[in-house]
Parts: C-alpha cells; structure tokens; sequence
C-alpha cells in the first residue's frame, strides 16, 4: 500500500511538470503561428529611389498584402550599408526588426576598419530575393569588340586603360578588381562617387571600361554610345542574347553579381525564417511581381535560407581574398 501512494505521488508531480512544460511551450508556439500581430520594420541600408530601394519596396509592399500587417520601409543610408546594418544586428530576434540588403553586404567587412558587428554571427539569412548581371561595358573608341581583344590590350598596353568604380562598396568595382586578377592584367582603378559620375566619365573617355547594371547602361547601349562584351551571368541574359557571359568569353570562376535579399538578427526563430521565406516566395512568383523585377533588369530568386546562407558565406570569402589582395579601403 505504502508503494502504492509513492507511486500516484511520483505520477502526480510528473502530471504537474508536464502541464507547467506545456503552458511554458504554448505561447512560443502560438506567438509563432500569429507572427506577425504588429507592423514589421524592415531596414533598407540605402537611400530612397535607387535601384536596392526599388526592389525593396516592390518585395516589401506585396509581402504587407500576403501577410495581413503592414512591413514598413525603413531608409537607413550610410557608409555602404554599415548603419542599417547595425540596427538590425542589435535588434532582438522577434521577427519585428528585418534587413533588406544587398551585395555590398558581403564587401563593406572588409574595407571599413571598424565594423560594429560580425558579418559571420549577427544574421540570420531568410532568402535571396533578386539578382542582377553585370555588363562589361566599353567606350565606343576601345579597339577591342570581344572580352578577349579587351584582355589582349590591356596586356599590350599596362597601365593604359582606366577602369571605373563606382563607389568602393559596389559589386561592380569589386568586379573589376576580380577581373584584373583572373585576367592577369594591368588597368588603373579610378574611383568615383557613385555609379552616375563612373558612367559620365565612361561617355567621356576618361575611363574605357566598367562593369555596371543593365537599368544603367541600357539607354545607351540601344543609342550605340557604349558597347557591351560580356555578362557576368551563368547565362546570357534574354534582353542581350548576343553578348556572350564570361565564362563564354574565356574568363573562369568569375562569380560576383549585384543582388538583394532579407535577413533577420541572429537567432531568429526557424519557424518565422520559414514564415518569411515562404510568404516571399510567393510574393516572387507573381506575375506581377516578376513583371516589375525584369523591367529593372532583375532575376526574382527566393531560394532557401540554407542556400541564401551558404552563397553570403561564399561571397564573404572570395571578396576578402579579392579586397586583401588590392588593398580596397573606403575610409
């Protein structure tokens, strides 16, 4: 008898336990299926009206609708994204404090000396939202019409030819230093203050070469002010179906592109990550949504937050090399 009351004793605070367990996991769980309940800030590291802005706003808007809660824009420009960035990363991983990014993500780390957080540990990757190509483009006077005449002057002539980046942060200055690296050839870097001046500069023939984004070039590639040799795509682009990718052109291993894409704070809840990159996904699969990401020269992605992580950690790596290697600095 006496083994009999120690045993319901034993099964009474086991009941006990257990229903504390649950009444603990239920708000956790019930939080995660009402996300979100309150407006969502989602931080943009750039000023309005540029072309990361652009597509923010295109995926943010369309994300409020699917979601039922307002996802509100933030513009944080500033030092190639650092300022933004630094919000999201001390904000607490409720899902109610988002990033929307974009390539020099993976570039500022490294050429700022002091970064106020750590690009590897303080984020959490939801989903790749859009990618662009780049265009090596080419003032008109260049005696060159393929990536390989262009390769063969810049050796004829070191030291020649100017190439431009827009702004040190930039894919597409980043992009032209990969270049000259996997080319094995002299040019002098000039820098600018941002991708109009480089582009002026390129009509004028201050410079002979740029790698930039199709919205900006476009316009002057149908004007024949500018000639297009390659793309930095796996594949041609459909709007340039004649100009050959660099990999096509000779040039191997050459994987840097402009893109944008959501992230949260470190530690983010799988079950809102899941959340978020699925109503995105949607989002992207619009014929609506598609429609305006092409008009601006962009490829609506939406992968896996696995594969966002994995293609940022690769991208992290191979820029360190790059911007090590010739020395980028931005302050």
């Amino acid at each position: 008898m006496r083994d009999s009351y120690k045993y319901l004793f034993l099964l009474n605070i086991l009941l006990v336990l257990g229903a504390r367990g649950v009444a603990h996991a239920q708000p956790a769980s019930k939080a995660a299926t009402r996300y979100p309940e309150r407006p969502v800030r989602v931080v943009v590291p750039v000023a309005a009206g540029g072309g990361t802005d652009i597509i923010a706003r295109l995926t943010i808007s369309k994300l409020s609708e699917v979601a039922g809660q307002p996802f509100v824009v933030d513009n944080r420009p500033g030092a190639g994204g650092l300022l933004g960035n630094e919000i999201v990363a001390r904000a607490q991983p409720d899902g109610y404090t988002l990033l929307f990014t974009y390539a020099a993500h993976t570039i500022v780390p490294f050429i700022y000396r002091k970064v106020p957080y750590d690009v590897y540990k303080d984020f959490t990757p939801v989903t790749l939202a859009g990618q662009q190509p780049l265009l090596l483009a080419v003032n008109t006077n260049v005696p060159a019409n393929t990536t390989q005449e262009l390769i063969a002057l810049a050796k004829a002539k070191p030291g020649a030819l100017n190439v431009a980046l827009a702004t040190p942060s930039s894919s597409g200055a980043l992009a032209a230093e990969l270049f000259k690296i996997l080319t094995n050839t002299k040019m002098v870097s000039v820098p600018f203050k941002g991708g109009a001046p480089a582009l002026t500069a390129l009509l004028g023939g201050e410079v002979q070469l740029i790698f930039t984004t199709p919205p900006t070039v476009m316009a002057f590639i149908k004007s024949g002010r500018v000639k297009i040799l390659a793309t930095s795509g796996r594949e041609r682009v459909p709007y340039l179906p004649e100009v050959p990718t660099l990999a096509e052109a000779g040039v191997k291993d050459f994987e840097t592109a402009p893109w944008q894409g959501l992230l949260g704070p470190a530690n983010l809840p799988a079950p809102l990550v899941e959340y978020l990159h699925t109503q995105i996904r949607t989002v992207l699969r619009l014929p609506e949504t598609r429609d305006k990401f092409a008009a601006s020269g962009t490829d609506a992605v939406g992968n896996t937050p696995v594969e966002f992580a994995k293609m940022i950690n690769r991208e992290l790596e191979q820029n360190k090399i790059v911007i090590q290697a010739v020395g980028m600095r931005a302050d």
